[in-house]
């Protein structure tokens, strides 16, 4: 693979790996506080053509195919996109093998795209274009919606960080929006949040309390979206404008 692509991984995670989270093998958890970016996102595409750039397994898509007119992912390990298809048949989704770097698609194919816990993968000095090519194939007026980890809270005061490995780069919100600013005319950061009924499981156990139940059944209902505090936000997500 050549070293000017996007998102760049081995050859032998190109042919064997699948990249991102799997549903049935994480934390519920975990899984409810990736869906509930697309749980935001989903009314919004109600009618609409949509791209998801980065789909690893797929679900993302899938749930965001159950309102939208059709959905097509991109992804850059060949494996996921058959993997994708055949656990997610829909007759209005489609996956897709990409370089990471250019879209097969023309200049204004789609009314929005998608792209969930994938931008910090992105090589930094990449990420305008990564960015700009997102922006081609909206039409005007089309909506991109971004999503990943917050910096702000990731980082413990008083604790020494690390980015995660295969992270290339993570975000504050103000490092985030000035990026997206570089490329979008209107942007709008949001804050993914745990709920108040989820803060309080969250205490018990602190508290040495068995709460095992609440934490093995939790969704998207136990974390909130919100436009403030998004210093304190698990997860930032931006709406971009082109």
């Amino acid at each position: 693979m050549a070293r000017d692509t996007i998102l760049l991984v081995t050859q032998a995670q190109t042919d064997a790996e699948l990249c991102g989270l799997i549903p049935e093998e994480n934390d519920p958890g975990f899984v409810a506080q990736h869906l509930s970016a697309y749980a935001f996102i989903r009314p919004q595409l109600a009618g609409k053509r949509v791209l998801e750039v980065g789909f690893g397994d797929g679900y993302g898509a899938a749930y965001l195919a159950e309102g939208a007119a059709e959905v097509v992912g991109v992804d850059i390990v060949p494996g996921n996109a058959p993997r994708a298809q055949a656990k997610y048949p829909a007759s209005n989704l489609v996956f897709r093998h990409f370089d990471g770097m250019r879209l097969p698609f023309p200049e204004g194919a789609f009314d929005a795209a998608v792209s969930c816990q994938v931008i910090e993968h992105v090589p930094e000095p990449q990420l305008p274009a990564w960015l700009s090519e997102i922006r081609r194939v909206l039409k005007p007026g089309g909506q991109f919606f971004v999503s990943t980890l917050n910096l702000d809270q990731a980082m413990k005061p008083g604790k020494p960080y690390q980015k995660l490995i295969y992270h290339e780069k993570e975000f504050t919100a103000p490092e985030l929006e000035a990026l997206l600013k570089q490329v979008f005319s209107s942007v709008t950061l949001f804050g993914l949040h745990p709920s108040f009924k989820h803060r309080f499981f969250r205490r018990l156990k602190r508290w040495g309390f068995f709460v095992r139940s609440y934490f093995s059944r939790m969704t998207v209902r136990d974390f909130v979206v919100r436009p403030a505090d998004l210093r304190r936000a698990v997860d930032l997500l931006a709406l971009c404008t082109k």
